[in-house]
């Protein structure tokens, strides 16, 4: 499930605002979130920081979005052994898919892959 920290850093990238990280010394209390910044921020960024600070969205709804971002993320940056595991059950789902009574076309490694990320969506 995503964190806090999570939400505040993915609002702060989107918005292009160069950070180190950001911390919260009461999670309940947003005036104490402070947001590390790196040296080439400038004024125009603390200032879309703070906003963003005071703006983001942390609720369940957020962590639930974030949490699918989360997934298709780690979908597009699977491990080799992760994509190996994935496309050995696969071949053997297109097996069992073959030797159907009305034989089934095989799915392929790109269709698995858009219906994976796809799932996530309704979930």
């Amino acid at each position: 499930m995503a964190n806090l920290q999570t939400i505040v850093v993915a609002a702060l990238k989107a918005a292009n605002v160069p950070c180190d990280s950001v911390s919260f010394v009461d999670v309940a209390n947003r005036a104490t979130w402070r947001v590390q910044f790196a040296a080439s921020a400038t004024a125009q960024d603390r200032a879309t920081a703070q906003t963003i600070l005071d703006t983001v969205a942390v609720d369940a709804a957020a962590m639930h979005v974030q949490d699918q971002k989360d997934v298709r993320a780690y979908v597009d940056a699977m491990s080799l052994i992760d994509t190996a595991k994935d496309l050995t059950t696969l071949d053997q789902i297109n097996l069992i898919r073959s030797k159907l009574p009305v034989p089934l076309a095989a799915i392929t490694p790109a269709q698995w892959i858009a219906a994976v990320k796809a799932k996530v969506d309704t979930l």
